[in-house]
């Protein structure tokens, strides 16, 4: 989330070179969360993302009548909040590699796609609305839960929380867990070797 409001407020500042460096970052992370998606500890992988209809309407009505029960891993919301996260942020990083501000700056890839780096930008322009829009929408809901359930999301997001349902995950993971995001993160800052560009 660091990344995203660098990103946000770096180009509202119009510093494209820090713009470009916390956008990469967002790529990385991404990068890094779908690859952990498929490898990473039980609660991690989206195979085992509770993703059913039935099974979110079925939290919801819980929610609704004042359950304040805990999940083990992602309940359904956070599960379909997480891939929708993914989603829009993964596109507007991927959308700003491409894009260029019509005058002295271009993304790390923009020469590479020709004429279509325009149609990049402009998705880029209307991507930051959405993600404005995703933003928004968890900060309510971290809001409702803390007002309306007296559950505080935020440390469980930050840590991963504690539940003695979750399955542990192996030091050997984690271990192997930071040097891939470590490593996937320094791999996308490495695109910006790619082309001649400039930054005002």
């Amino acid at each position: 989330m660091l990344a995203i409001i660098g990103a946000i407020a770096s180009g509202k500042a119009e510093n494209w070179f820090v713009h470009e460096k916390m956008g990469l970052a967002v790529l990385g992370l991404i990068g890094f969360r779908l690859i952990w998606g498929m490898i990473g500890g039980y609660h991690a992988r989206f195979l085992n993302f509770p993703l059913r209809v039935s099974s979110l309407k079925a939290y919801l009505r819980e929610r609704w009548s004042g359950h304040r029960h805990h999940h083990p891993g992602h309940a359904p919301t956070g599960a379909w909040a997480t891939l929708l996260m993914l989603a829009v942020f993964g596109a507007i990083a991927v959308s700003g590699t491409m894009s260029n501000n019509d005058i002295l700056f271009e993304g790390p890839l923009a020469a590479w796609v020709g004429n279509n780096s325009d149609t990049a930008t402009e998705v880029h322009e209307i991507l930051q609305w959405v993600v404005f829009g995703v933003i928004g929408l968890h900060l309510l809901a971290i809001i409702l839960y803390r007002i309306w359930l007296k559950i505080n999301l935020t440390p469980a997001m930050i840590t991963g929380g504690v539940d003695d349902q979750a399955l542990p995950i192996s030091r050997t993971k984690q271990v192997f867990g930071v040097i891939l995001l470590l490593t996937m993160v320094s791999g996308a800052q490495c695109l910006a070797f790619l082309g001649d560009r400039f930054y005002f």
